[in-house]
């Protein structure tokens, strides 16, 4: 089998044989992708759709003009292939610590809520999402590790190197910013925001 790194000499040739869908060039991408997601320790649930999301986002980045060339194609697909697996693997390990019913809204059966009440839950969790999207990843963090985590104010400051009374102060502030955030939200916030 010939080796397809020897095949496109040039990085630029690579990346245009890429964005033309050539089998050879896709095939060689591809599997530097696979080679980051499949025999990383990432025990991913679907490793399939992660290789293909790495290969959409390397082609959006590509198209857009967002690689510039600085460094190796190859390197550039590690990093993109690196980073959007630890995004994935977080937001997993994230997930795993939600009980299932507080993601997912709880649809009404027979003998189910009230309509209007499930319609006020739906919403709540529409703004939850919207708020933390909206977060800087300092809050994120830090939420995690206090409500999903249950870690100590005096853990985590040991973990940043701050004191606890601080760690305490940045988490109200990330809470005054998803107060601020919230009020963006176009859907109904829940009772406890208003």
């Amino acid at each position: 089998m010939p080796d397809l790194d020897q095949e496109f000499v040039d990085d630029r040739d690579l990346v245009q044989a890429f964005l033309d869908g050539d089998s050879a060039a896709v095939k060689l991408v591809q599997g530097w992708v696979d080679g980051v997601v499949y025999l990383g320790n990432w025990r991913f649930e679907d490793s399939e759709g992660i290789a293909q999301e790495v290969l959409m986002k390397l082609l959006k980045i590509v198209r857009g003009g967002a690689f510039s060339g600085q460094s190796k194609f190859k390197t550039f697909v590690f990093s993109v292939a690196k980073h959007t697996c630890i995004d994935v693997y977080r937001r997993e390990k994230f997930r795993s610590n939600i009980p299932p019913e507080d993601l997912e809204p709880v649809h009404a059966g027979p003998s189910g809520p009230h309509p209007h009440a499930q319609i006020e839950q739906d919403e709540r969790i529409e703004y939850v999402k919207y708020v933390f999207q909206k977060l800087p990843d300092e809050c994120k963090r830090l939420w995690r590790w206090v409500y999903c985590d249950h870690e100590s104010a005096a853990t985590i400051g040991e973990r940043l190197g701050i004191s606890a009374a601080n760690v305490r102060v940045r988490v109200h502030r990330c809470l005054e910013k998803a107060r601020k955030y919230g009020k963006g939200f176009e859907g109904i916030p829940p009772k406890e925001v208003r």
